[in-house]
């Protein structure tokens, strides 16, 4: 039987909360514009900031632009009050291929050692195309460069084009890339590359034969590896032959040392059990994958679906010790608060050290509606798949009913499997600029806000309002890719402010705090107002604490401890 006398504790500390303290979760200011810029002429400084990186030491990089008229952007790695800039547009380099070109719009891979794998273009009149590598110790070196004679090849055959490096704890470098020269054609030109104690060489390459069972079939075009902290590389890529067909043209290898070994290529039959039941893979996307530090591997892949209209059916798959799995697939049944869903499409997959899969999915079900019809979602190990954050909820610490409309496509990954995430907001409240939220949802569902647009914070003694919200690296670093957050929960990123000025911030991932509804880090008498509506209603959603259909008294005990306590861990 529900008692709805509400304790006269409860009400006083909720009424204590709510005058007694304000605020959000508090950003540190890291850098601003307008600041010096380290290493540069006098009265040289910072103009704005491309995405941050940070290691887990808590080191950070970033490329920034300066208020100089000539050589104005530059890379820097440091911490707070101590920047060391390791690369500066205009700067000659050894070897003969200086300058340097602009760095606006390079990707950065950033390691726990402060070194930085980037992507720039050096030498005379545009420059030409290099993959760099770069530390304050060793200065910056060309890994690879278009035009340059591959290593291992025949004579002759040259880099055409380079990719995003990827760099992990050892400064072990991996790239993409495609050739050209005597004997390339369309049809070989792809390889994945390693640059290990000074030392490039092919990992694997066009023209290669990647089953030893086809030996008609060979690789044509390789692209986008990851590489982890123990040497793993995991890559994707296209095969050609008698034997293929557009729809089981692609495949996936892994590698050590140089040495690949096929993971899996379109086609393959995957049992799942002893009768001889399973999927046959089909496509098998080769950009769309994460790897963590324990080298395991999370990818998309189409299977065979007779049930589908295409005949086909996306779904996500991940390596273990006795092979592939489909995990997540078109039939999947979704947790979501007693509501039942199935996944209609999948948009993004991101996989944490604990072997939690977390992936964007747009749903369909009964209840569903096109303001409520995407989310993100967790896949845990035991195989259950949650619901973590819904468009169409209310968004966290705003003012204002104000609800998350499209999700960014990717999330940040915290050390417990906390997503980061940003969206739009629906509605509009004259006077107030709340446009996009940041966020933190937390595996128990909990959400907080981190900040939002329209928001205030004080740099240097002044308010300053935000206007932007900037990109950020998402991930968890574990991959040999840059990431916006590390195992320590710092998690940093850019803001831009209504004057036009720009900061780099950093946010403390803190713990989650049922029962703050309105993610202020205080259960206070409004989060209050919100329980007591789902409360007296019977229904699921924000309300329902313990994730189990319906918001009752269990709840109203696991509420009540956050209320009595009013201030967040």
């Amino acid at each position: 039987m529900r008692n709805t006398n509400v304790p006269a504790a409860f009400l006083a500390a909720g009424l204590l909360g709510a005058n007694a303290f304000a605020g959000n979760a508090p950003l540190d200011v890291i850098l601003t514009s307008g600041t010096a810029a380290p290493g540069t002429e006098a009265g040289v400084q910072f103009a704005s900031f491309m995405a941050p990186a940070i290691s887990e030491a808590g080191n950070m990089a970033f490329v920034g632009n300066l208020s100089s008229p000539t050589n104005g952007s530059g890379l820097w790695v440091g911490t707070q009050g101590s920047w060391n800039m390791i690369a500066r547009e205009g700067q000659s380099l050894t070897g003969g291929i200086g300058p340097l070109k602009s760095l606006v719009g390079s990707s950065i891979a950033f390691n726990s050692n402060s070194q930085v794998a980037f992507i720039a273009r050096s030498g005379s009149g545009d420059g030409t195309l290099r993959v760099f590598r770069a530390s304050q110790s060793l200065g910056v070196q060309a890994v690879a460069s278009v035009g340059q004679q591959a290593p291992g090849m025949v004579p002759g055959v040259t880099f055409r084009d380079l990719g995003d490096p990827v760099i992990n704890a050892s400064g072990q470098v991996s790239f993409n890339a495609s050739l050209q020269g005597p004997g390339i054609t369309a049809a070989n030109q792809g390889s994945v590359w390693l640059y290990s104690a000074g030392t490039l060489l092919p990992v694997l390459k066009g023209g290669d034969i990647p089953n030893l069972t086809q030996p008609t079939t060979t690789v044509r075009e390789l692209m986008l590896p990851l590489l982890n902290a123990s040497g793993k590389l995991a890559f994707g890529g296209v095969v050609q032959g008698p034997l293929v067909a557009p729809i089981n043209e692609s495949a996936r290898w892994t590698a050590s040392n140089w040495v690949p070994s096929l993971q899996i290529v379109g086609g393959t039959l995957v049992p799942l059990s002893e009768d001889g039941g399973g999927y046959v893979v089909r496509r098998v996307l080769p950009g769309m994958h994460r790897m963590n530090s324990a080298g395991t591997i999370v990818f998309f892949a189409d299977h065979d679906d007779p049930l589908s209209v295409t005949k086909f059916a996306h779904s996500i798959w991940l390596t273990s010790p006795t092979g592939i799995l489909p995990i997540v697939t078109r039939i999947s049944s979704l947790q979501a608060y007693g509501e039942p869903l199935k996944v209609s499409a999948f948009s993004s997959v991101i996989l944490d050290a604990s072997g939690n899969v977390h992936f964007k999915a747009t749903v369909m079900g009964s209840q569903v509606t096109p303001e409520t019809d995407h989310g993100f979602y967790t896949r845990l190990p035991n195989g259950t798949v949650v619901q973590r954050v819904r468009s169409g909820q209310l968004a966290a610490g705003v003012t204002g009913a104000r609800k998350l409309m499209e999700l960014s496509s990717y999330a940040a990954v915290g050390p417990q499997g906390e997503l980061f995430l940003t969206a739009p907001l629906k509605g509009f409240i004259p006077g107030v600029r709340y446009d996009r939220s940041l966020f933190v949802n937390y595996p128990d569902g909990n959400t907080s806000k981190v900040v939002a647009t329209g928001d205030s914070i004080m740099v240097n003694g002044q308010s300053k309002t935000i206007s932007t919200i900037g990109n950020y690296y998402t991930g968890n670093g574990h991959d040999g890719l840059a990431s916006s957050i590390n195992g320590q929960g710092q998690f940093v990123f850019r803001v831009q402010f209504t004057d036009n000025s720009w900061a780099i911030v950093r946010n403390q991932l803190r713990p989650s705090c049922p029962g703050d509804f309105n993610g202020d880090r205080f259960v206070d008498d409004e989060d209050f107002s919100y329980f007591a509506a789902y409360y007296d209603a019977l229904t699921s959603g924000p309300g329902d604490l313990d994730q189990n259909g319906m918001c009752e008294d269990a709840d109203f005990v696991l509420f009540g401890a956050s209320y009595a306590n009013i201030i967040c861990p």
